[in-house]
């Protein structure tokens, strides 16, 4: 008996270890760096297909946001603490908004509930219809708001994932992104081909019959693919290593911004072709910068007898390359019959009532100021405020300026964690400049996320791109490069 009970024992002492065994040979499998890395590119590729609306309704949101959650429980798992050192800042802001998302969904007592900005109204049909006041919580809409609680889990998963890569694999991000923006042109052409109605598009709310890709609206389509064109001159320019890989990547870039410029026309969106124009300009900075900075050194390492330029192949190429992208441009302007540039030159009784709506706006921001209306709310509270000569049968769901929608629903907490977050940019873009010398390489990467973040925030002023999943992740990430490049070039200027 005390025989078989001895083997009984040891048997499972021996299940036991080899269980062990085996998950710390899981763990060590899913905390390698190509496995971060593959987690990172799936995680983008399921918001890029799921995450292409703003609207709460959507059905794929029911899915994205809970893996998004799976997505940051695995990035904390496997997350090195000495590798997010100093590198966390942008994930700090993120952090900051949930906590005020959070406390304004906490009940609060009716005295200080009903001594809050226009209150008043809520607490009365309260009186009327013969209800003791409730504790309610500070927002005016607790669903929106925790919908918008819930939205954030997808930018804080994408910047765990990104600060749990390696350095050789942060490299890797970027093109990640423009790859996708890139499937999004290609779906958006196949979408023009096919029929209005037809399978390529994602969202049952969305502008039919258009090239919008992956997204639900046409302007953020257009909007990415600006943005997507000014990080593919700085992909075109960081040359570096030598090779016809270089090469490759080089005229890959030059042919994705051909496609890209008509395709915005082709859309029809305002926002995106006025940010295209600075994009291109952009882009063909970074493009010229490099090309002529390569050529000085090849003609510095050949000796002071050829100085002046020479008509090589690669010169012929680049100039072509520019002549191209800018004939492509001017072509589409003057040859095509383009949707957007109507729209920019016609009137548009959308942007009409954008402009009319503005000093509702301003004046909704100082009625709930200090404490703000609660985020998502917006929808409900303007309807509070429309004016009669404004109103139809269409609603406005979002305040198509998200500059003033952040401070209508945030109020001064929120106003707080914006200054934070622009003290933090303006530092790193003093940073940036004040080192630029020290690391080439890091000044072009910081410079480029510095761009297509501000081109975002600008497109913000009349729509509303960050409320969208996708372009949401990307602006995160971006953030979180732009800090480790200024990083870079502190530890660069410091050796």
């Amino acid at each position: 008996m005390n025989r078989a009970r001895y083997c009984k024992q040891s048997a499972k002492i021996e299940d036991m270890t080899s269980t062990k065994k085996k998950l710390r040979k899981i763990t060590h499998n899913l905390s390698t760096p190509a496995t971060g890395f593959y987690a990172f590119v799936a995680f983008f590729v399921l918001v890029f297909f799921m995450g292409g609306g703003a609207r709460d309704d959507i059905q794929s949101l029911l899915v994205l946001r809970p893996l998004a959650v799976i997505f940051c429980a695995y990035a904390l798992t496997v997350k090195a603490p000495e590798q997010w050192k100093g590198r966390a800042f942008p994930l700090y802001i993120a952090g900051a908004l949930l906590a005020l998302m959070v406390i304004q969904l906490i009940p609060l007592p009716p005295s200080v509930w009903t001594a809050l900005p226009e209150r008043q109204i809520f607490a009365e049909i309260a009186n009327l219809a013969g209800i003791e006041q409730p504790w309610r919580p500070l927002t005016l809409s607790p669903s929106k708001t925790l919908n918008s609680l819930f939205s954030l889990a997808v930018p804080i998963a994408a910047m765990m994932l990104y600060l749990n890569l390696d350095r050789e694999y942060r490299r890797r991000a970027v093109p990640v992104i423009i790859v996708l923006c890139a499937v999004s042109a290609l779906w958006g052409i196949f979408q023009i081909v096919g029929p209005p109605r037809g399978p390529f598009y994602l969202y049952r709310i969305s502008n039919n019959g258009m090239a919008i890709g992956l997204f639900a609206n046409r302007n953020h389509q257009a909007i990415m693919l600006a943005c997507a064109i000014a990080m593919l001159g700085w992909y075109a320019a960081s040359r570096t290593q030598g090779g016809k890989s270089v090469d490759r990547k080089y005229y890959a870039s030059i042919i994705a911004i051909l496609i890209f410029v008509p395709l915005i026309f082709i859309i029809g969106s305002r926002a995106g072709l006025l940010l295209m124009f600075p994009a291109i300009a952009l882009a063909l900075s970074f493009i010229g910068f490099e090309h002529f900075r390569s050529a000085t050194k090849r003609r510095a390492g050949r000796g002071a007898k050829q100085k002046s330029m020479t008509f090589s192949t690669r010169n012929v190429l680049f100039i072509a390359s520019v002549i191209a992208i800018i004939g492509i441009a001017a072509s589409s302007v003057l040859l095509s019959r383009s949707l957007a540039l109507d729209r920019l030159l016609g009137a548009d009784r959308l942007l009409e009532l954008r402009f009319q709506t503005l000093p509702t706006l301003i004046h909704m921001v100082e009625i709930y100021f200090p404490w703000g209306g609660g985020f998502g709310s917006f929808e409900h509270l303007y309807k509070i405020y429309e004016p009669q000569n404004l109103l139809s049968t269409r609603y406005l769901n979002q305040a198509h300026n998200d500059w003033l929608q952040f401070l209508i629903e945030g109020g001064l907490p929120a106003m707080g964690i914006a200054a934070a977050a622009f003290v933090w940019i303006v530092t790193r873009v003093a940073v940036l400049f004040k080192n630029r010398l020290a690391s080439a390489t890091a000044a072009k990467q910081g410079l480029m996320c510095l761009i297509v973040m501000g081109l975002l925030l600008l497109a913000s002023l009349g729509d509303y791109p960050l409320r969208v999943p996708s372009i949401a992740a990307t602006f995160a990430v971006l953030a979180c490069i732009l800090n480790d490049n200024v990083r870079s070039l502190q530890r660069h200027r410091r050796e």
